[in-house]
């Protein structure tokens, strides 16, 4: 007797597998203004009085918004350094999966990150806001989502260590989860160091 095919069972498709990306609306726009508003009076008045110093009322006042719209985007001062630390971040990332996916030394991958990092930092020109902005990484250290793989930096970080691992340029018993960490440890050690930038610059990172 010849057995009847037995029906294929159809997993349902994801709805939201094709779904075309959201257009945004005017309103959409106009809270990413208000947000890049008040950020920006916030980083200069935070450059103007300090952070500790600075009071939401007038950052509020300088970006043209009620006091409460600076809780709507941020909770606290230090939230808005973490956004300027995430840019910065991005920034980074950018960088190393650019420049250093053909690094064939560990040496000469420690020098070039070294080179991305002092040099995404200075940028800002404000080496008490950079140190401000790593110390309020510091002070949210437990959480997650600033781990190593949780940011852009640390994920392209982390890329970059496991192709040097595959290439035998580090040793296959190194995570480079954990290699990552303490290099941004390291790293977090001289920005939030009062003499940042020094004129030793990546020497005194060595």
């Amino acid at each position: 007797m010849q057995r009847s095919a037995r029906p294929v069972e159809r997993v349902p498709d994801n709805p939201t597998r094709h779904a075309p990306l959201k257009a945004r609306t005017s309103r959409d726009r106009q809270r990413q203004d208000t947000f890049e508003r008040v950020f920006e009076a916030a980083l200069a008045e935070f450059r103007r009085v300090g952070v500790e110093k600075a009071r939401v009322s007038d950052i509020c006042h300088a970006a043209g918004v009620a006091k409460g719209t600076f809780f709507f985007h941020f909770a606290t001062k230090d939230d808005v350094l973490l956004e300027r630390q995430r840019r910065i971040s991005e920034a980074m990332a950018g960088r190393i999966e650019r420049e250093l996916r053909h690094a064939g030394s560990a040496s000469g991958f420690v020098e070039m990150l070294i080179t991305i990092v002092l040099q995404e930092h200075e940028a800002l020109g404000d080496p008490e806001l950079v140190r401000q902005i790593n110390l309020a990484i510091v002070r949210r250290a437990g959480s997650p989502m600033l781990g190593a793989q949780h940011t852009a930096f640390g994920t392209a970080l982390v890329g970059q260590l496991r192709r040097l691992r595959r290439a035998g340029v580090l040793r296959k018993d190194i995570d480079p989860v954990q290699l990552a960490d303490c290099l941004r440890l390291g790293f977090f050690g001289f920005l939030v160091n009062p003499q940042f930038p020094s004129e030793s610059g990546a020497a005194g990172i060595k």
